[in-house]
């Protein structure tokens, strides 16, 4: 009888550990975000065809100013982490609201800064399926007769 009702515990205890696992495993399963990305012979393409599209450059003043793609909107948002960054991506808000082009972000390395770009307009109501990065950003952009310097 003890070794039974020890064996029902053993089961019992190997039970209770295994759902422990199960949900912490649910836990970390989940997905990150997604976010849509343009790659440079997308934007290239786009550009050269004239589409209807918004660049929105959030590199600092200084890169800005050294080299950016032509007909990007300059905000000098980057790293888009603070209220006083993102309060400058609310300056031009409106001219993103105004229409349904795509919106594709341009910032030094096209990662953690743009991320943070698109999460931010997201919340303020512009749709996910508008925003885009650009892939590798300003750093892995290798078109230079579309720079502007």
């Amino acid at each position: 009888m003890k070794k039974i009702l020890l064996l029902c515990s053993l089961a019992f205890m190997i039970t209770l550990s295994l759902v422990g696992c199960s949900s912490k495993e649910k836990e970390s399963s989940k997905e990150e975000k997604q976010y849509n990305y343009y790659t440079a012979d997308e934007l290239k393409e786009a550009i050269e065809g004239k589409k209807d599209i918004t660049l929105v450059d959030i590199q600092v003043k200084e890169e800005h100013d050294k080299h950016h793609i032509k007909g990007t909107i300059p905000t000098y948002a980057y790293p888009a982490e603070k209220s006083d960054e993102t309060a400058k991506l609310d300056k031009v808000l409106p001219k993103l609201e105004e229409n349904k082009n795509p919106i594709i972000v341009v910032c030094p390395g096209g990662g953690g800064g743009a991320k943070r770009t698109i999460d931010y307009l997201e919340s303020k109501g512009i749709k996910s399926n508008r925003l885009f990065i650009l892939e590798n950003g300003q750093k892995g952009w290798p078109y230079d007769e579309l720079l502007e310097k």
